[in-house]
């Protein structure tokens, strides 16, 4: 089967922000909407703490998913859980994410709860971790949903073993494929190769210099357009294609660069890469 996917746009690539600061988009849901269409997207991944901050503005579900049906738009995702398998104060904050996440998810027809394992080397059990995920996937089976946990190499998900012992045999579960990580983190493709395709749920592209600067925590906020840097993404999307996923391809960028672009110019710069990625696939 050939591998023909949706385009995506990350919440990241088109919010007009770095990640992590006080609001998580500087271009409006109308503007970003636009610009996305313009730009040929197939639609986009929202994030929990865009959508939490849209509704505090006072814009109701209906207002947000007649901008995405006016542009032709679908949500496939909703982006990104982090500390699920914690307890305490910072659990209880996750559980309020989890369910941010679980409103933005029945609003908008996403299919896919995007997740994170543990970024801060805290050494939980690895049984702990697997069965705090199991019970993530249970209550998110109760609203339709699928969990997407991405490997990352600073994670104790950093390569494909590890991450699929995670998930183990948790019916709608699957893994997150960024080749950023892939690369960066020295997960060779032919480990990606041996994914099973119904187990790949989000495949993400961008690129990077050849040169890493500082940590790869400080790294990856110093992304590339596709085609501007180093990957060999034409071998990463073939081997993703071998795999028989039928995953959509979204496009992460982080980068000071993109992120000082107003919404019409970020989008058509972020996506121009990646069509003609995949146009010379499709001739090859």
């Amino acid at each position: 089967m050939v591998w023909k996917p949706a385009i995506l746009c990350s919440s990241h690539t088109i919010s007009g922000v770095m990640p992590g600061g006080p609001v998580p988009a500087r271009h409006g849901f109308e503007a970003r909407a636009t610009a996305l269409r313009q730009a040929d997207y197939d639609g986009l991944c929202l994030h929990l703490r865009d959508y939490r901050a849209l509704r505090a503005q006072g814009h109701d579900d209906a207002f947000l998913v007649a901008i995405l049906e006016r542009h032709g738009l679908r949500c496939h995702s909703v982006e990104f859980l982090l500390e699920w398998f914690l307890e305490g104060e910072a659990g209880a904050q996750s559980r309020d994410d989890e369910a941010t996440a679980y409103r933005a998810a029945q609003a908008f027809g996403a299919h896919t709860l995007n997740v994170g394992s543990d970024f801060a080397g805290r050494d939980l059990p690895r049984e702990t971790m697997r069965a705090r995920f199991r019970e993530l996937t249970a209550r998110a089976m109760d609203h339709g949903l699928s969990v997407a946990l991405e490997i990352v190499p600073w994670s104790d998900a950093p390569d494909v073993d590890a991450a699929m012992d995670m998930i183990g045999d948790c019916p709608n579960a699957g893994l997150v494929i960024d080749c950023w990580h892939v690369f960066r983190g020295g997960v060779p493709l032919a480990e990606i190769g041996r994914i099973p395709g119904d187990r790949i749920l989000d495949v993400q592209i961008n690129d990077a210099d050849a040169e890493i600067r500082g940590s790869l925590v400080e790294d990856t906020l110093n992304r590339r357009a596709c085609g501007k840097g180093s990957f060999d993404l034409a071998a990463f999307l073939a081997t993703v294609a071998s795999t028989g996923t039928t995953a959509p391809l979204s496009v992460e960028i982080i980068s000071q660069e993109l992120a000082a672009m107003d919404a019409a110019t970020a989008a058509s710069f972020s996506i121009a890469g990646v069509r003609e990625l995949l146009a010379q696939k499709k001739e090859a």
